[in-house]
């Protein structure tokens, strides 16, 4: 992988995805929930939705069972939430992406009451999240569909550019990082919902394309919520399709396959472990119903909550999403 300057990240401005609040219906490409959403660090995932029209969060902790509302921007602008341990505090740290400039914002739980900026990306980038270097910390990367490459942290880099790039899918893929080969670093994929293929370039083959692993398993309006849903250490490759509201697994410890049928058609599908057993929940945010349908995995009981939030509230795990 080459050196690239951070400006010229910013020089590409044709947009594959935008939030478009004229426009009515929400179309979510990807759940990257595999980072989790553990806000007070006791090792059981907090529920946690996204009001993006006044920017404020809206978050339930397990350690106290209180119910918390946190305005974070006074702006106009749209903000995501690209919530991951940046750190490496065992906590789930406040990080946003300003779609429209490539500015990212985060708020480490280890430095409580101090904001870093930075810019890392233009309007038609995604912003995925990595963990190149160190287990469960993570570093801000994007992936830019129209050119086809990631920009990733360079690891104590002390001259010239502290991001390299790595080229890997196009304009109609969705991007994603997991640790699919089990080594602690995360994997680079993406899935191009034309031929339901995942394009998978490991960190235990050094990146290389020619050693990486496609695997057909998805189509059309799928939507892709990749975890270790069978708690083997590795990434596991899964979808959600709205269209039948099942979900579709590929194990990648042994390749199997198994099919759950969960949700409603206008769900937002991603997975978190609400209940510290090892293994992530299916968990569904229903953005019309303002509610939560829960399945535990291990004990196929099925848990619904109903929340006060504001129209329009979304799930606030890292989704890549666009409205039309």
């Amino acid at each position: 992988m080459k050196p690239i300057l951070i400006l010229s990240l910013l020089l590409f401005s044709l947009p594959t995805f935008l939030l478009d609040f004229k426009k009515d219906k929400l179309i979510i490409l990807a759940s990257l929930s595999n980072y989790g959403c553990d806000f007070d660090g006791d090792k059981l995932g907090d529920l946690a939705v996204w009001d993006p029209h006044k920017n404020t969060l809206y978050f339930q902790l397990t350690s106290d069972n209180k119910f918390y509302v946190k305005k974070f921007f006074d702006s106009d602008l749209n903000y995501n939430p690209v919530f991951a341990d940046y750190d490496g505090d065992g906590k789930t740290d406040f990080v946003f992406y300003q779609i429209d400039s490539g500015q990212w914002i985060s708020y480490l739980s280890s430095q409580p009451g101090i904001s870093h900026k930075m810019f890392l990306g233009a309007v038609c980038d995604h912003p995925v999240p990595v963990s190149l270097y160190t287990p469960k910390k993570y570093d801000i990367a994007v992936w830019r569909p129209n050119a086809g490459i990631w920009a990733l942290p360079i690891a104590n880099e002390q001259e010239g550019s502290p991001y390299s790039v790595h080229y890997q899918g196009g304009a109609s893929d969705s991007a994603f990082a997991g640790d699919y080969d089990g080594d602690g670093k995360s994997d680079l994929g993406i899935w191009r919902s034309e031929t339901g293929f995942w394009h998978i370039d490991k960190s235990s083959t050094k990146y290389d394309p020619n050693q990486g692993e496609s695997v057909q398993h998805g189509t059309g309006w799928d939507i892709i919520v990749p975890n270790d849903y069978d708690a083997d250490g590795k990434c596991d490759l899964v979808f959600w399709r709205p269209e039948d509201q099942t979900w579709y697994f590929i194990y990648s410890s042994n390749q199997s396959k198994n099919n759950i049928k969960f949700g409603d058609k206008d769900d937002i599908p991603s997975s978190n472990d609400l209940n510290g057993d090892g293994t992530p929940e299916l968990v569904m945010w229903n953005m019309n119903k303002k509610s939560w349908n829960i399945l535990d995995l291990k004990t196929q009981q099925t848990y619904s909550y109903k929340w006060e939030v504001p129209d329009g509230s979304l799930s606030a795990t890292s989704v890549l999403e666009k409205y039309e």
